[in-house]
């Protein structure tokens, strides 16, 4: 069996609810499941190994990371919150099994009264940031993976996942998806409401990063909520 963990946001549940929905059509109309195979979330590092002994000490930067970014808002009931926004249904070029919600990773926003507002991005930040003590060293394998991935990993809720559709088929898989979320109204827009450490198991998966990638897991994805840290209260 192999093990690996992933850290996620959760998006307000009104608007999760939506993609949920959403995912729900696109996966069910064309008999592919690995999507549906996990919650609906915004994964800010996937698939990374931790040994037993050191889950504690990463929910506790975990908490560490939630509490520093409710501890950024004016008001002790944060009314702005984490802004999530998307651009859409998109998939990568060349792509004939992965459709996404395709979000802006901004660097900084600032509200109109001028105050910087915390970004999706920053929040990922922090939480590589808090993840070095836990592994000892910035220099070590799975640190340096999670680096490279946050410089080149888009952030994005997919709504299909290795789906290996024939070209045309899948052309129009990503019409009716970008159908179904604009007659569901999902919103562009919403907000960051959980962080959410994910324990995932699976037979068929290797050890290694890049099976996981490749979605092996999708014959027997077995996954865990281990903690859940609040950014914001539910809207």
């Amino acid at each position: 069996m192999s093990i690996k963990y992933g850290i996620s946001v959760i998006p307000q549940p009104r608007f999760t609810a939506r993609v949920y929905r959403a995912r729900q059509l696109i996966c069910g109309q064309y008999a592919s499941w690995a999507a549906e195979m996990h919650m609906v979330h915004l994964p800010l590092i996937e698939y990374f190994s931790c040994p037993d002994d050191l889950v504690q000490a990463l929910e506790t930067g975990l908490e560490g990371v939630a509490r520093a970014a409710r501890d950024s808002f004016r008001e002790p009931a944060p009314k702005d919150g984490i802004a999530l926004a998307h651009r859409g249904v998109a998939a990568a070029p060349g792509d004939s099994g992965n459709i996404f919600l395709d979000f802006v990773a901004e660097e900084a926003s600032r509200r109109s009264d001028g105050d910087t507002v915390r970004t999706i991005n920053q929040l990922r930040d922090a939480v590589v940031e808090a993840l070095a003590p836990v592994y000892g060293s910035a220099s070590h394998p799975d640190m340096e993976r999670m680096q490279i991935d946050r410089r080149n990993h888009p952030l994005r809720i997919a709504l299909m996942l290795h789906a290996n559709l024939p070209s045309p088929v899948f052309a129009s898989a990503l019409a009716f998806a970008q159908s179904v979320v604009a007659d569901l109204e999902v919103p562009e827009a919403s907000t960051a409401w959980q962080l959410v450490l994910i324990r995932f198991e699976s037979d068929a998966a290797g050890a290694d990063w890049g099976d996981w990638n490749r979605g092996l897991w999708a014959a027997d994805l077995r996954w865990q909520v281990i903690n859940s840290y609040p950014l914001s209260p539910i809207r």
